[in-house]
């Protein structure tokens, strides 16, 4: 039997064809996952715009109607801490009588008064009687205040407060409530026009300004009219008229209180070198 050779060449570099075979086998698994990456990243992106989208105000943040926007609330001195609680408890010691000690709820509310001047007052409500109060955070006591009986009260009106159509003054953006005491009796020309007159036979409220900037509820509880007029309206008398309705500031021309409310002159805050 013939015996075949086969002529010797020159040795094969089969390493070097190794090597090249194993660097072209990570080209391609390096391609695949860089493939595979930009698939992940374009869906990933994909994902995120449609969830966010970078014009759109999230509704918690959404401050077009708040009605402070300008202010600054570390400025209030109602704002630091327990100062609230230690008024409200200095004005139940020294107004409220033994007979009325039970307290239904006490607030730090805005007062709106006849001329649209809004004014920081405490509130405090019993089962007798309702306390407007004036009370000076920063020295710390009582200043004025009023008493209206429950049983005097004749109509309750809680909505949206409002300028009359032909009125100048900027939309107020607010909700609140007005006491009433009058019997349906319209106020004379001469209290109405007239800035300085106090016996006025309704009070009319709103949250204070810092109840759009608490946290919590537990903290924006004590500046919000909603608890004034959920509780009011258990203890008032039958006879009390209760509505829902448009509460009609008639402010017509607001120079002056467009330039009191904005400066927040009717509340304690620190002014500068002056705080009053």
């Amino acid at each position: 039997m013939d015996e075949t050779y086969f002529d010797e060449g020159p040795a094969g570099n089969f390493e070097t064809a190794t090597l090249e075979i194993t660097k072209e086998l990570d080209t391609n698994e390096l391609n695949n996952q860089n493939a595979v990456s930009t698939g992940i990243d374009t869906a990933k992106r994909n994902r995120e715009n449609e969830t966010y989208n970078p014009n759109q105000v999230p509704s918690s943040r959404d401050v077009s109607n708040i009605p402070f926007k300008h202010i600054d609330i570390h400025s209030f001195f109602s704002d630091r801490n327990e100062v609230v609680d230690r008024a409200l408890k200095d004005c139940q010691e020294s107004l409220i009588n033994e007979e009325e000690r039970d307290i239904i709820g006490s607030w730090l509310l805005t007062e709106i008064s006849l001329w649209d001047i809004e004014k920081e007052r405490l509130i405090i409500l019993t089962r007798r009687a309702i306390y407007s109060i004036k009370y000076d955070f920063i020295s710390l006591k009582i200043l004025e205040y009023n008493r209206i009986p429950l049983m005097q009260i004749d109509t309750l009106v809680c909505g949206e407060l409002v300028y009359p159509s032909s009125s100048l003054a900027p939309k107020k953006h607010m909700s609140g409530i007005r006491i009433m005491w009058n019997k349906g009796t319209p106020l004379s020309l001469i209290k109405k026009w007239n800035p300085f007159a106090k016996d006025i036979p309704w009070l009319t409220y709103a949250s204070h300004p810092l109840f759009w900037y608490k946290g919590s509820e537990a903290d924006k509880a004590k500046f919000s009219v909603e608890g004034l007029q959920s509780s009011i309206k258990d203890l008032l008398s039958s006879d009390c008229i209760v509505r829902n309705g448009l509460i009609v500031i008639e402010n017509y021309f607001g120079i002056g209180a467009l330039v009191h409310n904005r400066h927040g002159l009717g509340f304690f805050k620190i002014r500068g070198k002056v705080s009053f």
